[in-house]
């Protein structure tokens, strides 16, 4: 059944646009769609393939070389051979299909990889390159959904290739390079997490999907969606008109393209714009812009870029780039008055005044927490607070395989969907490694009676075989052990380390960690949240936490140890990390002893069996300390970070150290 015509989609004018700007300027880098499920993000995309014409291609050549490219270095290796003995190279026309990269797709069939059967059949004499999703897309519209959900070394070879517009493969003997020039397409949902920072900068234009409220638009979707299903010849034919003249607006705007120009006023008001006003890092942002406003234009039928193309392209390139959306007409208005006098164009760009950093006011703290929407990250991003995230929750990798996935640290996995970094000895095979089993098998061949240039198979024995070993993003268990005790009570302390925490519970949800919760206070420990992965539960449980009491450190310690032994019998492979917020001032020891030092000798003693039980560990100090007479109190958190053979940070410190900007 066709798809949805895309003149027929309702409302999302950006996301659109966005596309299009893509059709007519492909090397823009590609469009990023960002939006709650349900938006027609997905739908977009695909009716878009149907409005785009035909494209011109090499007849037998499997990445469909583009024929009239003047440049044979653009071509695959085969066709530039052809084409340099003087072959004309035969074409045909073919649609742009859309290829969509699936979320459990292998390194091997993103990027293409060893053909084994080929190799058996040639009885291991060459080696023969399996092309993959990578050059199917070449000339194409490369579609991932939910592109922050997809491996991290996938979406690298991935925005690779979509930069380069060629795909390179050195691996297990091979090397191969063909073209990879292809629309790149990706959508997420911000509630499942978000994109590294330069993995996101890598996409040229971000869009967010509206959610419409309109009713009268609403009930026209559902109607155009039912007619759809029920007589698509129908709606095919109603639509057929509005798609053939939105062809011809593409066509004549890829025409255009290369002869639009953007005035120099304007590419000024642009770089003042994002040098100055929006403090963007790199020239990726200004090219982007250009480009976009030029495709802009061309699809308005005109050859030189008007300031509002310039505004539309400059909040469709650098909306996920930055926070700040300037005033471009105002700026150019300056540029005008004060930098071209008379008229004329400065033969190069004068060094231009410095504004003010853009401020914003805090965000008040009992602001509610949206798991999912990166609520609290936001808001710490837009106060002047925020925590160094990454330096606290960074884990260390292990040698335990895995079988449960997410997205905290690289660690070695027992599924088959895991990235393939080598090859083991290891019986009983159950991911066979084929190339190194054929590799290690080669040298015997002869010994084993094999005979080159028969028809008779390779002989295998079982020391041949090898195993995959595969590698993954994993979860963790996170166990925050929170002191509750009265001295957290002086200048608010609580209130300090319940909004570290809820930032942190960000970065975990979006990593789909476990975690459990621990306070201590008067002389016990309680588990007021088991590990879980429930987000809304931990943020309810923290709002819950009460305070008053002594400090017994050491009782938290334990019961943290409790419940890191519990886990592990239940699963023997769970990566359990220690965070412990406290002043570090014990006064009340293992079963509630109040004499002398001995709650800090319990403490000290504790910490070095959290380093003994090899659970990687982060001491938070929370404390602000004065004793009675006014002078500074040191508490024992840093002696306790030792113990522990973690990290330690000083929360007071964390504000000043603002990872989000």
């Amino acid at each position: 059944m066709a798809n949805l015509p895309f003149s027929a989609i309702v409302g999302q004018n950006d996301i659109k646009t966005a596309l299009l700007i893509s059709i007519v300027a492909p090397h823009v880098g590609g469009v990023l769609i960002l939006g709650k499920r349900g938006t027609a993000k997905s739908t977009l995309v695909r009716s878009l393939a149907q409005v785009l014409p035909p494209l011109p291609g090499v007849t037998d050549c499997p990445y469909f070389c583009d024929p009239s490219l003047a440049q044979t270095v653009r071509l695959c290796t085969a066709c530039a051979a052809r084409r340099a003995n003087g072959e004309v190279l035969p074409q045909t026309l073919r649609p742009l299909r859309v290829v969509t990269l699936p979320l459990n797709a292998s390194e091997d069939r993103l990027v293409g990889c060893f053909d084994l059967a080929a190799a058996l059949h040639n009885h291991a004499r060459q080696r023969v390159f399996r092309t993959g999703i990578l050059a199917e897309a070449n000339r194409n519209l490369l579609y991932v959904d939910e592109v922050n959900l997809l491996a991290d070394h996938l979406v690298d070879s991935l925005l690779d290739a979509a930069a380069l517009g060629v795909n390179f493969v050195e691996r297990e003997g091979i090397s191969e390079m063909h073209p990879a020039r292809f629309l790149l397409v990706g959508t997420m949902n911000p509630e499942e997490g978000e994109l590294r920072p330069q993995l996101l900068d890598r996409f040229g234009l971000a869009v967010s999907a509206e959610n419409i409220r309109n009713v009268a638009s609403r009930s026209l979707i559902t109607g155009r969606v039912l007619m759809q299903e029920t007589d698509p010849a129908q709606l095919q034919t109603e639509f057929a008109q509005s798609e053939a003249a939105l062809q011809q607006q593409i066509v004549r705007a890829l025409a255009l393209y290369s002869r639009t120009t953007t005035p120099i006023k304007i590419r000024m008001a642009v770089s003042q714009a994002i040098a100055h006003e929006m403090r963007a890092d790199g020239h990726r942002g200004d090219i982007v812009v250009d480009c976009a406003a030029r495709a802009l234009a061309a699809l308005a039928g005109r050859t030189e870029v008007t300031l509002e193309d310039a505004e539309q392209a400059l909040r469709l390139a650098m909306g996920h780039r930055t926070k700040v959306l300037p005033d471009l007409k105002k700026i150019a208005a300056t540029i005008v008055e004060e930098q071209l006098p008379g008229g004329e164009s400065p033969e190069e760009p004068t060094e231009l005044a410095e504004v003010e950093d853009y401020q914003e006011q805090d965000t008040p703290i009992n602001e509610d927490f949206e798991p999912g929407l990166a609520g609290i990250s936001r808001k710490i991003k837009a106060g002047q607070e925020g925590f160094p995230l990454r330096a606290i929750l960074k884990l260390p990798r292990d040698r335990h395989e895995r079988e449960y996935t997410g997205k905290r640290f690289q660690s070695r996995t027992a599924l088959h969907s895991g990235r393939y970094v080598r090859s083991q000895t290891r019986l009983p095979v159950t991911d066979l490694a084929l190339d190194a089993t054929l590799r290690a098998a080669a040298p015997h061949q002869k010994t084993r009676g094999w005979q080159p240039g028969t028809d008779e198979r390779l002989k295998l024995h079982p020391d041949d075989f090898r195993q995959k070993v595969r590698q993954r993003k994993s979860r963790a268990l996170l166990i925050f052990a929170i002191d509750a005790s009265d001295s957290v009570m002086s200048k608010q302390l609580m209130v300090a380390t319940k909004r570290a925490i809820l930032a942190l519970l960000q970065d975990v949800y979006e990593k789909r960690d476990r975690v459990a919760l621990i306070t201590f206070r008067f002389a016990q420990a309680r588990v007021v949240l088991p590990p879980t992965n429930n987000m809304t539960q931990a943020r309810e449980a923290l709002e819950k936490i009460f305070v008053g009491g002594c400090t017994p450190i050491a009782t938290g310690i334990a019961e943290s140890l409790r419940l890191v032994e519990k886990e592990r019998r239940r699963d023997p492979t769970i990566y359990p990390a220690l965070l412990l917020f406290t002043d570090g001032l014990p006064n009340v020891g293992l079963n509630g002893n109040m004499n002398g030092n001995i709650p800090t000798i319990d403490a000290l003693r504790l910490s070095e069996q959290v380093a003994a039980a090899h659970v990687t560990a982060t001491v938070i100090d929370t404390g602000v300390h004065y004793n009675s007479g006014g002078a500074e109190q040191a508490g024992i958190c840093k002696l306790l970070a030792e113990g522990m053979k973690g990290s330690y940070y000083i929360l007071s410190d964390l504000k000043k150290d603002n990872i989000f900007e």
